[in-house]
């Protein structure tokens, strides 16, 4: 079975964390995003502070944390 990850769909544009219910968010190049749920903050820190936010994600976030994807959506497009 072939997963794909966040840092394999691209570079990642921008994060996002919600500390009160400690979901991660990140968009891809692609336009592709990812949540993460029951992330703590320190990960989150650590994910800021990374060198590579695409390896942190590989290494750190992947498969330790529920995921949800959202197909990409065109700058401007009606929801």
């Amino acid at each position: 079975m072939s997963r794909q990850s966040a840092g394999r769909s691209g570079a990642i544009r921008s994060v996002g964390y919600d500390p009160t219910t400690k979901a991660l968010l990140v968009i891809c190049e692609s336009a592709d995003a990812y949540r993460y749920a029951g992330v703590p903050k320190e990960v989150y820190d650590g994910l800021l502070a990374a060198p590579s936010r695409e390896q942190f994600v590989r290494e750190s976030i992947e498969g330790r944390y529920p995921r949800e994807k959202y197909p990409c959506m065109m700058v401007g497009e009606d929801v």
